[in-house]
């Protein structure tokens, strides 16, 4: 049993009083969707869990692009229609890999974004997708990816409410690579990889890579390298040489730097050569 100092189990009726309480509690609530974090890393202080679960908040909608409420498991997500047919079922794709079956169950995508580890599958492939965050802090805003992640690192805790998936347009496509020992392992390295395509040239190009074992974060030197190239057999090497020698990796107890450095270059290749196929080639 693992154990908790949860003692309170808050269940609000809105957005506004979820965020209320949290704000009056500071460290000692805790929001809650699936749980997960709640029950592996629970601290002395928190002893409140907010359970978030009420607020209408899980959802897949077909918006142009995609919107997906924070409180939508991993399973929900899986199933839904709209998630399964956007852009190439990326989302499915990636999704299945993630965790095991019954984690998925209650796993959600808004605890995803908000927990405290850097280990996810999932941030890296929302990132190339260009996902933009709802939130509420006592006002709603609209954020991106990098700007969220900013006021975390701040100390900032915004209420997550959904994530927004732009539509892509057909000469798009997006590919996801991640190193692990087994299916159900966290990932010693994960990327993933979008690019659309005009005149045979490379337009709009997002390259995230996660488990460095840092929180995911765009490549942006890389990405305005290729941004305007062809995406020939030349340029895929020399762009995921270039990924390799960007990242920051850093050795821990599951691999040393060098290697992560190795599989950045192998993913970036392959989730390059893999939109090439998802295109039909790119002339």
């Amino acid at each position: 049993m693992v154990p908790t100092h949860i003692r309170d189990y808050i269940r609000p009726a809105s957005v506004e009083e979820a965020w209320n309480v949290l704000a009056e509690r500071g460290k000692g609530a805790k929001p809650i969707g699936g749980g997960i974090d709640a029950l592996l890393y629970s601290v002395p202080e928190t002893t409140a869990a907010v359970d978030l679960t009420g607020l209408d908040l899980s959802y897949v909608r077909d918006e142009g692009g995609l919107a997906i409420g924070a409180t939508t498991t991993f399973t929900e997500i899986l199933e839904a229609e709209p998630a399964r047919a956007f852009l190439g079922g990326i989302l499915v794709e990636v999704l299945e890999k993630v965790a095991s079956p019954l984690q998925r169950n209650i796993a959600t995508i808004g605890g995803t974004l908000g927990s405290a580890h850097p280990w996810s599958d999932v941030i890296p492939l929302l990132y190339v997708l260009g996902a933009e965050l709802s939130l509420f802090d006592g006002q709603a805003s609209r954020l991106s990816m990098s700007e969220y992640f900013a006021r975390r690192v701040s100390g900032e805790r915004p209420l997550i409410t959904e994530i927004g998936l732009p539509a892509e347009g057909k000469a798009s496509a997006c590919a996801f690579e991640e190193f692990s020992s087994t299916g159900f392992d966290v990932a010693v390295l994960n990327c993933a990889a979008f690019l659309s395509v005009e005149s045979g040239r490379c337009k709009t190009v997002r390259i995230s890579i996660g488990g460095t074992p840092a929180l995911a974060t765009r490549l942006t030197p890389v990405e305005e390298a290729l941004n305007g190239s062809p995406l020939d057999d030349g340029t895929i090497e020399r762009i995921a040489a270039m990924a390799a020698d960007t990242i920051d990796a850093r050795d821990d107890r599951r691999a040393t730097a060098g290697y992560r450095r190795d599989l950045t270059r192998v993913g970036v290749s392959r989730c390059l050569r893999r939109i090439v196929e998802q295109l039909g080639g790119v002339e």
